[in-house]
């Protein structure tokens, strides 16, 4: 896939972008609870940011990972305050479970 042609730059750009239009779908649903498709797009945003950053062979080139804390920091609000549906189908558990085992090992 194209992630694996992403070098460090690139991954840190699509990271940001990502994890900031999470923020703005954020802003959007708190501004209007009702609208579901602004949470949808704010879960999405931040999964995908989560999923990207862990697959693409150049985060080991990144000297610093902290452009996917934001990130974390909103799937922690997300896992704890809202309703969703975890991606590739795992459970919530270990959905949750992934999340917190990754943020440590990128804290490291």
């Amino acid at each position: 896939p194209e992630i694996h042609s992403l070098g460090p730059k690139s991954l840190e750009v699509v990271v940001k972008t990502l994890v900031g239009s999470a923020k703005l779908w954020h802003k959007i649903f708190l501004s209007n609870p009702v609208n579901e498709g602004a949470n949808r797009m704010f879960v999405k945003c931040c999964t995908d940011a989560l999923d990207i950053f862990e697959i693409a062979p150049a985060k080991k080139q990144l000297s610093d990972r902290s452009v996917i804390f934001p990130g974390y920091c909103f799937m922690n609000v997300i896992a704890k305050m809202m309703t969703y549906t975890p991606p590739n189908n795992m459970s919530r558990e270990e959905f949750e479970k992934t999340l917190a085992e990754n943020f440590v090992k990128e804290t490291h």
